[in-house]
């Protein structure tokens, strides 16, 4: 197996993935094929770091996977989305977006 040049980082939103793909959970909901994909696929990398995220963190992460849900095969198109690229632009120009809580009625 080859590897890429460099190191990885993944961010993702999903607490449960991300704990599963870091060692610190062992059982989860997620398809055991699905995880041996993912797991092979950072074996690729030299380095490999795996954080938590927030939703709000990776807008474009979380666009391309609504993307993805709304046009299957977006991924292998070549093409980015018009709403993905959107999101990289905000990136790139240190757009911040909150997370925004809904407030708890006191009655």
């Amino acid at each position: 197996m080859g590897f890429f040049r460099g190191g990885l980082v993944v961010e993702g939103d999903d607490q449960v993935l991300v704990e599963l793909l870091t060692g610190k959970e062992t059982q989860t909901r997620i398809p055991l094929a699905m995880q041996q994909e993912i797991i092979e696929l950072l074996e690729h990398f030299s380095t490999c770091q795996v954080q938590h995220i927030y939703r709000e963190g990776n807008q474009v992460a979380h666009v391309l996977c609504k993307e993805a849900y709304q046009r299957p095969g977006v991924w292998k198109s070549g093409i980015v989305p018009h709403a993905v690229w959107e999101k990289v632009l905000d990136d790139m120009h240190g757009v911040a977006h909150e997370r925004i809580c809904k407030k708890k009625k006191l009655w």
